[in-house]
C-alpha cells in the first residue's frame, strides 16, 4: 500500500481521535454545569472550523474560546435553562390532568418545546461564531430559523436521529458512544447546517 493510498486513512483516524479527545475535554468543561452554555458555543465554534478544513488540532482553539464564551454562554444557558425547566415541569404537569383543556394545553407546549430546541441549536453556535449580547443572540436565533426553515428542519431530523439511537440501541452502546463522540459528532453534523447558514452573514 503506497503514500497516498494510506495518508486518507490516517487523516481519518487523527480526526476520529481529535473528535474523542475533544468530547472528553468538551464534558470536563461542562461538569459545574453552569458552564455547558460556553461549553457548546466554543465546540460549535470549532467544528464549524472544522467543516471549513481552518480547525487544526481542536482542543487549543476550543479551550480558547471557552474562557472567551464564558460570559455570554453562562447568560444565555441559564435563560435557556430556566425556561426549558418552567417548560418541562409543565408538559409533565398537564398530561396527566385528563382533561380536553389539559390536551391542548400540552399540544401548546409541545409546539413551544419544539420552538425552545431550535433556539438552543442556533444560539450557541450565534455566541461562538458572532459577537452579540446573550439576549440579541437569543432573538436572532429564532429569525434564523425561520428565515432557514429547511435547514432547521434538518436539525431537528439530526435530534430524531440521536434519540432513535439511545432509545433503541443496546444500553452498552449507547453509554459508550456518549463520553467517546457523543456529542462532538452531532456537533460536527449540525456544524455543516450551521456553516451554510451563517455565511452570508461573515465577512
Amino acid at each position: 500500500m503506497n503514500a497516498g493510498k494510506l495518508n486518507p486513512i490516517i487523516d481519518t483516524i487523527n480526526t476520529l481521535f481529535n473528535f474523542m479527545v475533544l468530547n472528553i475535554v468538551f464534558l470536563l468543561t461542562c461538569l459545574p454545569i453552569v458552564t455547558i452554555g460556553s461549553a457548546l458555543s466554543s465546540l460549535y465554534y470549532v467544528m464549524i472550523k472544522e467543516t471549513k478544513g481552518e480547525a487544526g488540532y481542536l482542543v487549543r482553539p476550543y479551550l480558547r474560546e471557552f474562557r472567551r464564551n464564558l460570559k455570554n454562554g453562562t447568560i444565555a444557558f441559564l435563560i435557556l435553562f430556566g425556561s426549558g425547566a418552567i417548560l418541562l415541569f409543565n408538559l409533565l404537569f398537564w398530561p396527566v390532568q385528563g382533561n380536553k383543556i389539559s390536551l391542548v394545553i400540552t399540544g401548546v407546549l409541545a409546539v413551544i418545546g419544539v420552538v425552545w430546541l431550535v433556539i438552543s441549536h442556533y444560539t450557541y453556535p450565534l455566541i461562538g461564531r458572532f459577537v452579540n449580547t446573550p439576549i440579541n443572540s437569543i432573538k436572532n436565533a429564532w429569525g434564523l430559523a425561520l428565515r432557514n426553515w429547511k435547514q432547521t428542519v434538518f436539525l431537528l431530523l439530526i435530534d430524531a436521529g440521536i434519540a432513535v439511537f439511545y432509545l433503541f440501541f443496546p444500553l452498552k452502546a449507547a453509554l459508550m458512544a456518549a463520553p467517546t463522540f457523543g456529542f462532538v459528532l452531532p456537533a460536527y453534523w449540525r456544524a455543516h447546517i450551521l456553516a451554510r447558514v451563517f455565511e452570508p452573514y461573515e465577512s
